[in-house]
């Protein structure tokens, strides 16, 4: 055994004698799992300097990676993996791992403790004596990650986030005129520790931002006066550091979730919650939460006394960065919980200028379709799919194409998203009055061409649009619905006749954004033979498959940016006549997906596969399964049909 050994070594080494390593053993009946040197150090038998250096001469010291291996925290597929990110990206292994969400903090502490056969300590709740401070510089504290925890029979006991080499410890003893005791603890809390130990504060006002940002709006001088007696400058850099983290990884949402042991920060970033590591705050973060939920409330008037019921508000603030200034909206949602009350801010960053179909990644022939629709004036052009399926930025675009110097737009939307030059955009506000419906009515006496109603959700919202197509204006607008003949039954659904959505329906598009394999980390692999049968796909296809294994750019996630997957139906006139007689949806959709050449979302997310830009993983994930199912045969048959094309 390895303890048989070591203890082999100590006692050769006259460092111990046999009796006292007898006893040792004694003791780790007690307690199986702690290392025979630890036990010999609590025992008073032996320095831990010594020791370390028995163990570091003879090459006795177990790796971290063995170590985390044999308590099942990890596999020996991912510790390769976090081997090569810690060598490429020059970090500490366990660094490597919680980077990757394999590791926990604390998982990672133990082991290290376990490795260098020191003891554990949970930092969490301690009190902390003033004259600690007096025993080492902060500076040089931060820089090592130690704090001193304790001072007591003339030893003073050190926490580490990762043990300090020999000569080091012995440096530290020599300052501080006394034998230093050494214990590991995670380094969120040693970080919390040291701002108490040292009184650290206000430092973090000094760190670098990625952008400037500065709030959209005066408040009221007894309200300013409030939130400076309230927060403090460490809250509100934290709260900065936060929304510049969202805004610079082009996150939808930013998700602040109050646990037990404080809040987690979750961004939505290709449409996925995920997390980003964010050093020493964290633990700030942490400690901090219940003040940064204030400070966001405070800063888009919420009632910072009421954490009972959910409130909904907004804030806008001015985001520089280069020398460019730009505003940016954040919806503010809040809820209670029994840890206390999460937070979702919304981020709206309006960006200026027209986008096209192009940019948005559509295939060729989709765009040509699409073009030509927008083309022909009158009617009632409609985008659908759920919520984040990228129905706005598809509006923006057709807005762009429509949008010529001799006719006039206007837009009623919840809320503005994009700033497009030589469009009159206006913005909901139904505290007011302002009604996609009331808004929509008054457009209709401002002699527009176009008109884009962000979202119809009601019948007189639907009706008016309706008659406005009829009428001989363009209309853009989104449903809410799962495919493409949806938005039909939806419509009939809300009361609007038949006859007047067959008079008027120009172009319905269903929509879905799947993520994009990250080029950084493509690779090839083959799916499982259940994934494949999902699809109908045969083991002998013949086509290659690739996924993303995970790097830095993509927050190992394998997925960089995303695309938009659609099936477009453009209505013919016996389609329209099918309208008129009130057809279900399974009935509509099979005459109209019978036709050659159109392609159902299915058909056309397959086509992004083929090309290597995603996964069918993503395809189950956000395709409807009903779609999955119907398609199987003709992804079958569209396999058989390349397959016989390349014999």
């Amino acid at each position: 055994m390895m303890e048989n050994k070591i203890g082999e070594l100590l006692i050769h080494a006259k460092l111990i004698s046999q009796k006292q390593f007898d006893q040792a053993l004694e003791m780790q009946q007690v307690t199986p799992t702690q290392p025979i040197g630890q036990i010999l150090c609590q025992m008073g038998f032996l320095k831990a300097t010594d020791l370390e250096y028995v163990l570091d001469h003879n090459n006795k010291r177990r790796k971290l990676g063995e170590i985390l291996i044999s308590q099942n925290l990890i596999n020996e597929e991912r510790l390769t993996n976090a081997l090569r990110i810690s060598t490429d990206e020059k970090i500490p292994l366990g660094r490597a791992l919680i980077r990757q969400h394999l590791l926990e903090e604390e998982h990672l502490a133990r082991a290290i403790a376990t490795q260098y056969d020191l003891k554990f300590v949970k930092l969490a709740g301690v009190q902390f004596d003033p004259v600690l401070s007096g025993f080492i510089n902060a500076t040089y504290a931060q820089r090592l990650r130690i704090v001193p925890i304790r001072c007591r029979d003339n030893t003073l006991v050190i926490a580490m986030a990762y043990p300090l080499q020999r000569e080091e410890l012995a440096q530290l003893e020599s300052w501080c005129n006394m034998p230093i005791d050494a214990v590991i603890s995670k380094e969120s809390d040693i970080v919390i520790a040291q701002r108490k130990v040292f009184k650290l504060s206000g430092d973090l006002a000094h760190e670098e931002l990625e952008f400037e940002l500065s709030e959209d709006q005066i408040r009221d001088n007894v309200k300013s006066k409030y939130v400076t007696d309230f927060i403090s400058a460490d809250v509100d850099f934290l709260v900065k550091r936060v929304i510049t983290t969202g805004i610079m990884r082009g996150a939808s949402d930013i998700h602040l979730e109050s646990t037990e042991q404080g809040m987690t920060i979750r961004y939505r970033l290709d449409g996925l919650l995920q997390t980003i590591e964010m050093g020493a705050n964290e633990a700030l973060i942490s400690a901090h939460a219940r003040q940064m939920v204030s400070k966001i409330k405070i800063m888009c008037d919420m009632d910072i006394a009421e954490r009972r019921r959910p409130q909904d508000s907004s804030f806008k603030m001015k985001v520089s960065k280069d020398g460019k200034l730009r505003s940016v909206d954040f919806r503010v949602s809040t809820i209670p919980t029994q840890f206390g009350e999460n937070v979702v801010i919304r981020i709206l960053d309006k960006r200026s200028g027209g986008i096209t179909l192009e940019e948005l990644g559509y295939f060729p022939e989709d765009i040509a379709a699409l073009y030509s629709a927008l083309d022909k004036p009158t009617g009632i052009f409609l985008v659908t799919g759920p919520t984040g399926s990228g129905k706005s930025s598809t509006l923006y675009a057709a807005l762009s194409h429509i949008n010529t110097p001799g006719v006039k737009t206007l837009t009623v939307e919840d809320p503005i998203e994009y700033t497009i030059e030589g469009i009159t955009q206006t913005e909901v506000n139904e505290t007011i009055g302002n009604t996609f419906a009331k808004l929509l009515r008054a457009f209709l006496r401002q002699d527009p061409d176009n008109i884009m109603v962000g979202e119809i959700r009601d019948l007189e919202t639907a009706t008016i649009s309706m008659r406005a197509a009829l009428t001989g204006h363009t209309v853009l607008s989104t449903l809410h619905t799962n495919d493409a003949t949806s938005a039909v039954t939806r419509m009939v659904d809300m009361g609007v006749e038949p006859t007047l959505i067959s008079t008027t329906l120009r172009c319905v598009l269903a929509q879905r954004l799947v993520r994009l394999i990250c080029n950084g980390c493509k690779a090839p692999y083959s799916p499982s033979a259940a994934l494949r049968s999902e699809f109908g796909i045969p083991t002998d296809c013949g086509m290659t498959f690739v996924q993303g294994k995970g790097c830095p750019s993509c927050n190992y996630t394998g997925f960089s940016g995303r695309r938009p997957i659609v099936e477009l139906w453009i209505p013919t006139r016996e389609e329209l006549l099918m309208v008129n007689r009130r057809p279900d949806n399974l009935s509509l959709r099979n005459a109209v997906f019978s036709v050659p050449g159109r392609l159902t979302m299915i058909e056309n997310g397959f086509r992004r596969v083929q090309t290597g830009e995603t996964t069918l993983e993503e395809l189950l994930r956000v395709i409807p399964y009903e779609q999955i199912e119907d398609g199987r045969g003709k992804i079958a048959q569209r396999i058989a049909d390349l397959h016989g094309k390349g014999a």
